[in-house]
């Protein structure tokens, strides 16, 4: 009877402790899986979500690629390959500046004459992202020939652009413009002159590239 009634208690106690313990150990187990998919959760939220472009307040250097088309008398173009070493600076989300030093070949002859350029570019974002920004840009490029009877040029034209960086390459973003909106003076030498308005105008209205930031 003893060694009976010892065995029962001794099963109530184990039955007792199994029903208290179960839940304590089912709680724990899902506050770990809770903790887990904290610590991941913020970085992909943060990737998905709006907010400060990464590569605010970083100097960016790149190359950049601009097709020109500059009219002669005859109606001929003079120049179609511009390249230049270009240089980008956000100074928040908001605003940033760009700036570069080009060279052009001519299309047609003679084929000695070189075009330098300039590029004054302040930028305003119009949608910001942590990987990319969408932007309006007003673009300044005096273009100086070097040769004689091809004309010079200063343009003032606007548009717009975007900018994202390369998902596997950190610091290194492409970008892509267009500036629909043109004026344009040419300054000749023995020369056609001109000023106009033009919608998809003549002088560097599209630009792709790429800057890498430090």
């Amino acid at each position: 009877m003893n060694t009976t009634a010892g065995k029962k208690l001794l099963a109530s106690l184990l039955l007792a402790f199994a029903v208290t313990a179960a839940p304590l150990t089912l709680n724990q187990a899902l506050a770990d899986e809770a903790a887990a998919a904290s610590i991941d959760s913020p970085a992909v939220s943060q990737t998905s979500s709006g907010g400060t472009y990464d590569n605010v307040h970083h100097f960016g250097v790149g190359l950049a690629y601009a097709p020109m088309d500059m009219v002669q008398q005859n109606g001929s173009d003079v120049f179609s390959n511009v390249g230049f070493v270009d240089a980008r600076y956000w100074f928040n989300d908001r605003f940033g500046l760009s700036g570069g030093i080009g060279l052009g070949l001519p299309q047609v002859s003679p084929q000695s004459s070189l075009l330098a350029t300039l590029n004054v570019e302040p930028m305003l974002a119009i949608i910001s992202r942590r990987h990319s920004l969408l932007y309006a840009n007003l673009d300044l490029i005096p273009a100086l020939n070097t040769g004689a009877g091809l004309p010079s040029a200063v343009s003032l034209s606007a548009g717009i652009g975007i900018e994202t960086e390369i998902a596997d390459i950190p610091r290194l973003a492409w970008f892509a413009q267009w500036n629909p909106l043109s004026i344009n003076w040419n300054l000749p030498n023995e020369g056609p002159s001109a000023t106009g308005f033009t919608f998809l105008g003549s002088l560097m209205n599209v630009m792709v590239g790429f800057h890498y930031y430090l």
